[in-house]
């Protein structure tokens, strides 16, 4: 609706117009002191509701009979004697509001000077600070392993994805895999309830029971049961598992088998068929490989996604080829990473390959349910047996492993949308693989991101924040700036157009011309700065806005705004309010988190000084075991020295760790490279010695240690240019606190350009966890960096 650019106050014709065109619009008037507060909210109008001061005559013999009828009333909560004065003020609190007109009929009483509301007293000037940052909201598995032993699932993003879908409200359709391999054991309760009856290729009518173990193992990296308090947590969280035995209990099977089960896979309606086996492809004739072809062209056209492991061929140096049935047309072909992003050393090499995914190395495999009536065949190179309660585990290396990762993938995404077909799941997960460095040769596409997927999933939506600028100043104030960022949480882009109307005290400073047009996705935001020069404004209230309009891919539309308005001088008295209407949906953004209030640390005894070369490091011991590495408490890595970097981030010293020597521009969290483990407070390219700054160290408390970054200027080449004052705080207990007492704030220079360029977050376990607050680069942005005055705080829990 339109609003008026300047409301006057104490302007008995503005406040009958105003009335009128309430009710004209359909909008009923509000007056700001009728509106009750709750005990932590801030007040709207001129006067704290529900409180009076009143001044008694206490020489008057009837003073004593006013006290008593305030008494009834309400509560006397203070009182002020001025200097130089005999007359008492005092504030009473209403007990009940309908109490108001006796207490107005109080100030004729004898005895009694005045009353009248207690007035609010406010800053000549408040300027909006900017919105605050805030880490992301974990997801946490309460698995017994999943912290400690499930890194291929950390390493592509599982719980984040997991978390997409409960954040966003998405509902999970029951989807169905066919597992084609030496069966599942019935009993583990890790399986409980995910299990088909299967069909037995080995013994025709029996239950396919595993007695291998292979089958289990596999079954449970797609569909164990997370969140249960046990064991291990399964990709996928809306499974039916269809167990078909065509391995016996030696792990081997015939190629008839294997034919049969494909084909009796897809009829008995399988969306995802997992085939982790191979057949050397120097031990089939082409007519037999032509057959497997055949049944996987029959399943495919019935709508099932084949995702095979592409083979543990190769040794060392020596590469193998990709085996059947991976290699085959039509078939998800899938590599084998270890834990730091390299090719695992049995991995299949070939231009078949599709992506690739956790398979693990013989020193770090993949753990996953194992039946309990064989647990002696979890032996060999890279397998271990793990019992929790009589429930067995095992861990085991091979692209076996990392081929039900991609299942699981698969599986979460077609039970988020039903009417993906296979083809359009294989494009999606390859799509949003990520690049981890190796050639299509080694790991295809690259490695599965499943976060990536679902937020291609997402419907696209757009929010600004703050979703308003509101302020009231006084005369003559000062200009400011405030950007306003406009984030889709979708990869799904929507088309945004920004239009502004200039006016004298606002303009948005980083669009060129009155409108700009952009492709809104996630990490690709919108910013506006708006620039509000307030100084030769007169008394009143002052709107605007900027127009968003807002066109999605199906060609629908929707608008919204990001409205500005400046209050000068004591506009409230008497103020009018009118509810402000804007388009969409109607509905509300959700009630964002409170911040932690600003700390800052302050030493007991002089800091000590670090000399840190251009683009090096310190090494700096700890006055404790600093206990850091991800939500796992039983087997926390506990770190006793960190690496000070110049460029604003401490890093974790371990036994594998190389120090960086410069790195250089910040990159979004997780690196995948060094620093590996990190607490980056403002990693940005910093220079120190250009602005006579200093990084030093304190221990302000037995239980929390500090690096402090003092007037630590922006390096050479940096626009703007700038310095920056904030602490690093290490507690005893993993958290990690952030505190900003000086930082520059957040300017756009175009609609996709914001100042400054710097990562927030921290990092352990080599990335496999993470938290991210917030990472502005070049390329991407994500989140708001942090503002002068605040503070983050970040429990070692929070990492995920």
């Amino acid at each position: 609706m339109r609003r008026p650019a300047i409301i006057l106050r104490n302007n008995l014709l503005w406040r009958i117009g105003a009335v009128l065109a309430a009710l004209l619009l359909g909008v009923a008037p509000l007056l700001a002191q009728d509106a009750p507060l709750g005990p932590t909210e801030k007040p709207i109008g001129e006067a704290w509701p529900g409180e009076y001061i009143v001044a008694l005559d206490l020489e008057s013999d009837e003073a004593a009979a006013a006290q008593t009828r305030l008494v009834h009333a309400g509560d006397l909560i203070d009182q002020v004697t001025a200097c130089g004065s005999n007359l008492t003020l005092q504030i009473w609190r209403l007990r009940d509001q309908s109490a108001t007109t006796d207490l107005y009929t109080l100030a004729d009483a004898p005895g009694v000077l005045s009353v009248e509301p207690n007035w609010i007293v406010r800053a000549a000037s408040t300027i909006p600070p900017p919105p605050p940052a805030f880490p992301e909201e974990p997801y946490v598995f309460n698995d017994t392993y999943y912290a400690s032993r499930q890194w291929p699932l950390q390493r592509s993003s599982f719980a984040r994805a997991w978390q997409l879908v409960q954040e966003h409200g998405l509902t999970t359709q029951t989807v169905r895999v066919a597992v084609i391999d030496s069966g599942a054991d019935f009993n583990h309760p890790d399986l409980a309830g995910r299990l088909l009856f299967g069909i037995n290729y080995i013994t025709p009518g029996a239950m396919p029971n595993d007695d291998f173990g292979h089958g289990t193992h596999v079954t449970g990296i797609i569909a164990a049961i997370a969140n249960n308090g046990r064991g291990i947590a399964g990709g996928a969280p809306n499974v039916e598992i269809d167990p078909l035995k065509m391995l016996g209990s030696n792990g081997s099977g015939s190629i008839t088998n294997l034919i049969r089960a494909i084909c009796d896979a897809a009829d008995r309606g399988a969306d995802v068929i997992n085939m982790s086996l191979e057949i050397p492809t120097g031990a089939i004739s082409p007519s037999t490989a032509d057959s497997i072809q055949a049944a996987v062209d029959y399943a495919y056209g019935r709508g099932s996604l084949l995702v095979a492991a592409a083979g543990n061929s190769s040794n060392g140096s020596i590469l193998g080829p990709v085996y059947f049935p991976a290699r085959l047309d039509r078939v998800v072909a899938v590599a084998a990473l270890t834990p730091e992003n390299t090719r695992a050393s049995y991995s299949a090499v070939g231009t078949q390959l599709d992506i690739a995914a956790g398979g693990g190395s013989f020193t770090t495999s993949v753990l996953s349910t194992w039946p309990a009536s064989v647990p002696g065949k979890c032996i060999g190179s890279g397998r271990v047996l793990l019992m929790e309660n009589g429930i067995y585990y095992c861990t085991e290396p091979g692209t076996s492993m990392s081929a039900p990762l991609v299942s699981a993938a698969a599986a979460l995404l077609m039970g988020i949308r039903p009417s993906l077909t296979n083809a359009a799941v294989e494009t999606l997960l390859e799509e949003t693989a990520r690049d981890v460095g190796l050639p299509q040769i080694e790991a295809g596409a690259g490695l599965l991101d499943i976060e990536a997927a679902v937020r291609r999933l997402l419907p696209a939506s757009a929010t600004a924040t703050p979703a308003a600028i509101e302020t009231t100043l006084s005369y003559g104030a000062a200009p400011f700036t405030r950007t306003v960022i406009v984030e889709n949480p979708s990869t799904t882009p929507v088309t945004v157009t920004a239009t502004t109307t200039p006016t004298t005290w606002m303009r948005v400073i980083n669009i060129a011309g009155a409108s700009v047009v952009t492709a809104l996705k996630h990490g690709s935001p919108l910013y506006l700065t708006i620039a509000i020069s307030p100084t030769h404004l007169i008394t009143g209230v002052y709107s605007s806005e900027v127009a968003l309009d807002l066109q999605f891919a199906d060609g629908s539309r929707r608008s919204m705004a990001a409205p500005v308005t400046v209050s000068i001088d004591d506009w409230m008295t008497d103020q009018l309010y009118l509810p402000m209407v804007t388009g969409g949906s109607g509905t509300l953004p959700p009630t964002p988190p409170t911040p932690p209030p600003f700390e800052w640390e302050t030493p007991t005894t002089p800091p000590t000084a670090l000399s840190i070369a251009s683009g090096g490091y310190v090494t700096v011991s700890l006055p404790f075991n600093f206990p850091f590495s991800g939500p796992d408490i039983t087997s926390t890595l506990r770190y006793t020295r960190v690496h000070v970097y110049e460029d604003g981030f401490v890093a974790l010293v371990d036994n594998s760790s190389a120090p960086t020597p410069a790195p250089g521009q910040n990159r979004c969290l997780p690196t995948l490279d060094q620093p590996q483990q990190a607490l980056f407070g403002w990693w940005a390219n910093l220079d120190p010695s250009r602005s006579g700054g200093v990084i030093s160290t304190f221990q302000p408390t037995p239980d929390r240690f500090v690096v402090q970054y003092e007037n630590v200027a922006s390096a050479v080449g940096v626009t703007p240019a700038y310095t920056a004052t904030f602490q690093i705080v290490l507690h005893n207990n993993g958290a990690v606190g952030f505190n900003y007492l000086d930082v520059p704030d957040a300017v756009a220079r175009t609609s996709g350009d914001l100042t400054p360029k710097v990562t927030v977050g921290v990092q352990a376990r080599n990335g496999l966890f993470h938290n991210q607050v917030t990472c502005i680069t070049p390329m991407q942005g994500f989140g708001r960096p942090p503002s002068s005055q605040s503070s983050i705080l970040i429990a070692q829990k929070d990492a995920f």
